[in-house]
């Protein structure tokens, strides 16, 4: 009776034994489950460098032999099984952040392909019209140019809405067309929302804001088509465009840049020369057929356009874009903790902040005041666009900072929607790669090329004169060599 006792006894603690070591392996199994999930899409991206993956596979396998050898010890199993549902979990939280990085980059490439226009429908402020069926009988304006098609897609919507054909006008010229809205000549106009600003530039125009009110808007979309554009395959050396435009809201709307900077980087040398151009000069742009433009209309036609006039300026090939608009720049900033700032000039922004000679560690809001301030300084759009380089540098330093890189899951979960780019996903983890290889700071290098007021009528204000910069072409030469220079190092 007795001996069968202890053989029950025996047969129950090697049960036992057997049911924990069967745990042991389910956990450690579920741990390679895991690891091979995380490796897997940590090697699609192509982000980490190879040292680390070795050691990331390394340490994989070594806690799966330990889970494997302590399983025949009920202590050791129970603390290597306790050590592996922790890494279980890290894994599983790596995953969700993976996932989350994936879809960021997705957004902000997938944005690049795209660009909106809003078309609005403006009649004068004292009007009685206040809605689209109200223009059923009344003669309307519209641009037979390069927004042609969005005006007519607008014309549609308002045939749809009035139940017939309405009437329709034809310009060739936006401020003859809102001359005829001021002496009723038309009762309404289709009108590119950007052009506004533009019109408003125009002499005698200031106040057109303030004569007109909006009755409907309508966002169209189109798609952007970059011409025999040069991609790289090793990113040693490229330039990027990086564009500002004067909008809040949605980055893939059409408007005017007011930030046109050429970032030229070479990423053996760690070397980065960013090229300022003022949003004013008079130059040709691929849609002008030779006739000159201020660069901050050129945006007016598309991001390809803008790319276009700056590569005729430099003699360089632009390889990829950056587009941001003023809630972009905010949004990207409070992502990143803020940035420090170095301020050449002691100045206020009403009733943002005062602005003090050395470092200045700024908010979102306050980066993007320190970078439109114009009327606190004498040089006007030169210190501006001096400014603007300042916090792009103060960006790139935060961005290639280790704290921002091995948290560039939350920076780009904060930024998503923000800016777009054409820059494919497999160049973007590429080069965040190159940066955890090294980890080595960049030196940013600035220059702005400056030139002379004028007034002149341009391509998209043919009939009136507006403000200008004619360029400094010594300067725009000296441009180019510091463009060729980090391209050749």
């Amino acid at each position: 009776m007795r001996e069968n006792n202890i053989r029950e006894v025996k047969k129950e603690k090697s049960d036992k034994k057997f049911s924990f070591k069967y745990i042991v392996w389910l956990i450690a199994m579920a741990f390679l489950v895991t690891s091979v999930v995380v490796l897997t899409k940590v090697v699609k991206m192509n982000i980490l460098p190879t040292k680390f993956l070795v050691v990331a596979i390394g340490v994989v396998v070594l806690i799966i032999l330990l889970d494997l050898l302590a399983a025949r010890k009920l202590w050791s199993g129970i603390l290597t099984s306790i050590i592996s549902i922790a890494l279980i979990a890290a894994m599983i939280i790596g995953i969700i952040a993976i996932n989350k990085v994936d879809k960021t980059v997705d957004i902000v490439t997938d944005k690049g392909t795209e660009e909106k226009t809003e078309m609005v429908i403006a009649v004068l402020a004292d009007s009685d019209v206040e809605k689209i069926t109200d223009l059923s009988e009344l003669l309307i304006g519209y641009l037979d140019d390069y927004d042609v098609n969005s005006s007519k897609k607008v014309m549609d919507e308002i045939d749809k809405s009035v139940g017939g054909s309405a009437n329709y006008n034809a310009f060739d010229d936006k401020f003859a067309m809102v001359d005829a809205l001021y002496n009723q000549t038309i009762k309404a106009m289709i009108l590119n929302k950007a052009n506004i600003d533009v019109i408003k530039d125009g002499e005698g125009y200031e106040d057109f804001e303030d004569k007109v009110k909006i009755i409907y808007s309508s966002e169209i979309t189109n798609y952007i088509e970059i011409v025999d554009k040069e991609q790289n395959t090793n990113l040693n050396q490229f330039v990027v465009y990086i564009s500002g435009i004067d909008t809040f809201g949605d980055v893939s709307v059409r408007s005017r840049s007011d930030v046109n900077i050429l970032a030229v980087v070479n990423t053996k040398t760690k070397h980065i020369q960013l090229i300022n151009t003022p949003r004013d000069y008079y130059i040709e742009h691929p849609k002008s057929n030779g006739v000159k433009d201020k660069l901050t209309h050129a945006g007016l036609y598309g991001v390809e356009n803008s790319i276009g006039a700056l590569e005729n300026l430099y003699g360089v090939k632009i390889n990829y874009y950056v587009r941001m608009n003023f809630s972009g720049f905010e949004d990207i900033i409070d992502a990143m903790g803020g940035i420090d700032v170095y301020s050449d000039k002691d100045f206020t922004v009403e009733p943002v902040k005062h602005y003090t000679v050395g470092v200045n560690h700024l908010s979102g809001i306050e980066a993007l005041a320190f970078a439109r301030e114009r009327h606190a300084f004498a040089a006007g759009d030169i210190q501006r666009g001096q400014n603007q380089m300042k916090v792009i540098i103060a960006m790139i330093n935060k961005l290639s900072s280790k704290d921002v890189l091995y948290n560039y899951s939350n920076v780009l979960d904060g930024i998503a929607g923000t800016f777009q780019t054409d820059m494919a996903s497999d160049d973007i983890y590429t080069l965040v790669k190159k940066q955890l290889v090294d980890n080595t700071k960049y030196t940013i290098d600035s220059y702005s090329v400056t030139g002379t007021g004028d007034s002149c009528t341009t391509y998209s204000t043919p009939n009136t004169k507006v403000w200008v910069m004619q360029p400094n072409m010594d300067e725009v030469e000296h441009a180019k060599g510091l463009i060729n220079s980090v391209l050749s190092e």
